[in-house]
């Protein structure tokens, strides 16, 4: 098996892991977002693993970097208020910071990824020639 396609699959088990995990959250708390990111995050990532295919790379890729915003943000200060040093606490109620940094990296991995085995533009042949 060749290293780019090594590379692609470990991608698809990441990125298919944080579907399983969101479902698996999306339950246990009976969160609807959780559930509706789950489900449509799983079928990209199987798609990444049977198919090398630019479609999947980039809706995967986007994923990622939408995730990675998401997560980044529960890690922001919450919003100002009349509660004296409220402004400074992470917005724990949601999830452990310490598991929001391990999804953020776990996530720009799944970018990173995606930015090795996506072809460069030298790879393509955008004439639309098959010769």
């Amino acid at each position: 098996m060749a290293t780019r396609e090594v590379v692609r699959r470990a991608t698809a088990v990441l990125a298919g892991a944080g579907a399983l995990a969101h479902l698996a959250s999306a339950l246990s708390t009976s969160d609807l977002l959780l559930g509706v990111m789950g489900v449509l995050c799983l079928p990209c990532a199987v798609h990444l693993w049977k198919h090398d295919s630019r479609r999947s790379l980039a809706l995967v890729a986007f994923g990622a970097i939408g995730m990675v915003a998401a997560h980044l943000a529960l890690l922001a200060p919450a919003a100002p208020s009349h509660q004296h040093g409220a402004a400074f606490q992470p917005a724990t109620h949601v999830h452990d910071p310490a598991l929001l940094v391990l999804l953020v990296a776990l996530e720009c991995a799944v970018v990173a990824g995606v930015w090795w085995v996506a072809p460069s533009a030298a790879d393509l042949d955008l004439t639309g020639s098959t010769a």
